[in-house]
């Protein structure tokens, strides 16, 4: 088999066009007199097995025709960061794909019969902006997308870079945003006729692996972790929107972890531009935070609290964890989700804007001599907050956890500048100190939950009671050998940087 080229990136930003009206977008500054083509009307088939070999390898194969021209193309998910994507696009004749250019690409070994699957037809009004170094492509389609006996309205904007540097899409996108508060799509088309043609959303996966070589100055270390966890925070939202579980859940890891990514920098970075993204991303997790508390209530505190009792407050908490879904889709239509994900992609490309200084102060060196001390600093404040532990309150107990997050995230992030074993023993230790503090948080959330479903009902005391009770075991058995757990982590010596 021919070893496959060169991985072509696209990069594109997509925003959602309320009510199908481009004209505020037109009328933008920024656009006027930049190059503009005529409207051309686009029919686009998707294709895949019958297996849907395509789509389990995170990919979708098109075929677009436009008047008499047709293009083929394959756009694979592959680690580009929030808005890159592989993609090998080539002109054929005729209205059928043909499979053997797919021996140019990764999925070269992928068989079966290509059958088409569904089908987008739009009006597409095409832009070509030059702004600052780049060369950036405008798109705005309006149509519909079918799939089976299922249609449903196409209506973005679509900014791609045909040349120069991202940074300059990224500023162009967030001064977009800014203006006419747009919110970006986070479902590409063949998300959507997949979720039409199935019923449901695509599933985000785990964020990937990143690659910091040990050369690797602190800036672009700090790039390239944004982008991996903006990447899966994006990817989990078409879920999350749907209200599945795992999605929520997925984009609630992605923004703790962001949190512990500008703790672990913070002595390094802006402090006013730290600080707002620090609190936007806590505003989001609060959303995400309540349906997830109630996620979990549900799905699992209730069943694990067995017994008729407790199952008397399922009907309530079921219309809670509904109501809390909403709130998460009612954000995602708010601007401000989409700003957080622009703004941070745009300063992380940014050494000076970072530090805050023109040289790009402390964040122009290498990681290898700063992680040390960064990670230092987590963990001196996660000890600090875990002394006397069995005089801590339960307040205090969950700040030290969170505590404890940070610094696990923060020797992740930094774990390929060291010996692997070392990372993974000293996390072990962080791992099971904070499964013992999961448990007292746990329990405590659901005796608040419980609370709040009966405090209008007497009827509901003993169900309540019932949940509280569970609680009450869970935190004796948590508290059993929490104090081990935590002289374990507190004598494990910090892994060091390997140079």
């Amino acid at each position: 088999m021919t070893a496959p080229k060169p991985r072509p990136t696209e990069i594109e930003i997509k925003f959602l066009l309320p009510d199908g009206d481009p004209a505020a977008l037109d009328g933008h500054p920024m656009l006027r007199g930049c190059e503009a083509g005529p409207p051309s009307r686009e029919t686009t088939t998707y294709f895949d097995t019958a297996d849907r070999a395509f789509a389990r390898a995170g990919a979708s194969f098109r075929l677009r025709r436009a008047g008499n021209r047709s293009v083929q193309t394959l756009k694979l998910r592959d680690g580009g960061g929030p808005f890159g994507r592989g993609e090998w696009e080539w002109p054929v004749k005729g209205g059928q794909p043909d499979r053997r250019q797919l021996a140019e690409t990764p999925l070269a070994g992928l068989e079966g019969e290509l059958i088409p699957v569904f089908t987008a037809e739009v009006v597409r009004r095409l832009r070509r902006l030059r702004h600052e170094d780049a060369t950036i492509e405008i798109v705005v389609d309006e149509g519909t997308i079918q799939a089976g006996k299922r249609t449903e309205a196409i209506r973005e904007a679509e900014l791609e870079l045909k040349g120069g540097s991202p940074a300059a899409l990224h500023r162009l996108a967030a001064r977009l945003q800014a203006d006419l508060r747009l919110v970006l799509g986070a479902e590409s088309k063949s998300d959507r006729g997949w979720r039409l043609l199935t019923g449901e959303p695509r599933r985000g996966a785990k964020a990937q692996d990143i690659d910091l070589p040990h050369d690797i100055v602190a800036a672009e270390a700090f790039r390239r972790i944004v982008a991996a966890i903006l990447a899966s925070l994006l990817a989990h939202q078409p879920a999350a929107a749907a209200g599945v579980m795992e999605g929520v859940h997925g984009m609630r890891i992605a923004t703790r972890r962001l949190r512990a990514l500008l703790a672990l920098f913070r002595p390094c970075l802006a402090a006013e531009t730290e600080a707002r993204f620090t609190a936007g991303l806590r505003d989001l997790a609060r959303v995400l935070g309540e349906a997830r508390d109630w996620d979990v209530f549900v799905a699992e505190t209730l069943p694990q609290a067995a017994g008729a009792e407790a199952d008397r407050l399922r009907p309530l908490a079921e219309a809670e964890r509904r109501a809390a879904h909403g709130r998460v889709v009612e954000e995602f239509g708010r601007p401000a989700l989409t700003s957080l994900v622009l703004g941070l992609t745009a300063w992380a490309e940014d050494p000076a804007a970072l530090s805050g200084e023109a040289g790009g102060g402390a964040m122009d060196e290498p990681l290898l001599d700063l992680a040390p001390g960064l990670v230092e600093r987590l963990a001196r404040k996660a000890r600090r907050r875990g002394r006397h532990i069995r005089r801590r309150s339960e307040a205090e107990l969950h700040e030290l956890r969170k505590a404890l997050k940070k610094l696990r995230y923060g020797i992740e992030f930094v774990a390929p500048l060291h010996k692997a074993k070392r990372v993974s023993a000293y996390l072990h230790h962080c791992k099971l100190l904070q499964e013992k503090l999961g448990a007292l948080n746990d329990a405590a959330v659901a005796v608040t939950l419980a609370g709040r479903l009966a405090q209008n009902d007497a009827a509901l005391a003993p169900a309540a009671l019932a949940v509280s009770a569970w609680a009450d075991a869970r935190r004796a058995e948590a508290h059993h050998d929490l104090r081990k757990a935590w002289r374990a982590f507190r004598d494990a010596p910090l892994p060091r940087p390997v140079g």
